[in-house]
């Protein structure tokens, strides 16, 4: 227990300082123990007064998971501080070493309580989806680490904003057009249904782990579906996404001020 709250207090202390800790041995933490910090780590800042908003699902295409040895995805937890309002612009000086995601948002529209559901019975807890934007800011230098190291790090969550709220389809959002645009320049495009890993499908994937892991699914919580583009290299600049006929904008500053 005393190298779990070392290991957190460190984690923590990197992410008051936005400094990157040296990385881990790959082998130093496996999954299970991971996870456990993870949860650990979740359980401290909500006796700070966060409040949990939902999750993030990372490394859901196959490539990923192969190359640190998983045969699924993972998951991360969000909380309320992680949230920035469309508009707020971001300071470079705040982050540690990030990297931006296009996300879809999933807001779940009802709670689901432990037990077995069909794919169906997932997609029609679904209230609202919306283009999103993951700032993914892992805390062991250069993004080294194994996969334990990285669920204990929450998966890299750092920030998340989200755009305007359409009401959920099944059948129209199965397969939805994104277009990233960076300074005015396009920076990747194409479409959900062209995916390996669409984000409803992780969805489900995820909401059977949660409910299995004793997590709560509740309304109101957002999903952070897993990337659609490659993460990249983030720019003191614009970023606008189009998504779902809507357009969320967000811009990178490197004034030293806090958001």
């Amino acid at each position: 227990m005393n190298g779990n709250n070392e290991l957190l207090n460190r984690l923590r202390q990197a992410t008051h300082s936005a400094q990157a800790l040296p990385a881990l041995p790959a082998d130093a933490l496996d999954v299970y123990s991971g996870y456990a910090l993870q949860r650990l780590g979740l359980e401290a800042r909500q006796e700070a007064g966060e409040r949990l908003s939902g999750w993030k699902i990372a490394f859901a295409g196959r490539a990923a998971q192969q190359r640190f040895g998983l045969d699924q995805p993972v998951y991360g937890a969000l909380t309320t501080p992680m949230h920035i309002a469309p508009g707020t612009p971001v300071a470079m000086s705040r982050l540690i070493q990030p990297k931006l995601e296009i996300e879809v948002a999933i807001i779940m529209g009802r709670s689901l309580a432990p037990g077995e559901y069909r794919d169906e019975d997932i997609l029609a807890a679904i209230g609202e989806v919306a283009p999103a934007f993951e700032i993914a800011d892992c805390r062991w230098q250069g993004w080294a680490f194994g996969a334990g190291a990285f669920l204990a790090d929450n998966a890299a969550a750092g920030l998340y904003c989200i755009g305007p709220r359409t009401p959920f389809d099944p059948l129209l959002h199965s397969g939805v057009d994104y277009r990233l645009e960076c300074a005015g320049a396009l920076c990747g495009e194409g479409n959900t249904a062209e995916r390996e890993d669409p984000p409803l499908i992780n969805l489900c994937w995820l909401i059977r782990r949660l409910l299995a892991d004793g997590q709560p699914v509740e309304a109101g919580q957002v999903v952070l579906s897993g990337a659609l583009l490659a993460p990249m290299a983030i720019q003191p600049t614009t970023y606008r996404l189009r998504m779902f006929g809507t357009e969320l904008a967000l811009v990178f500053t490197v004034d030293t001020a806090p958001v």
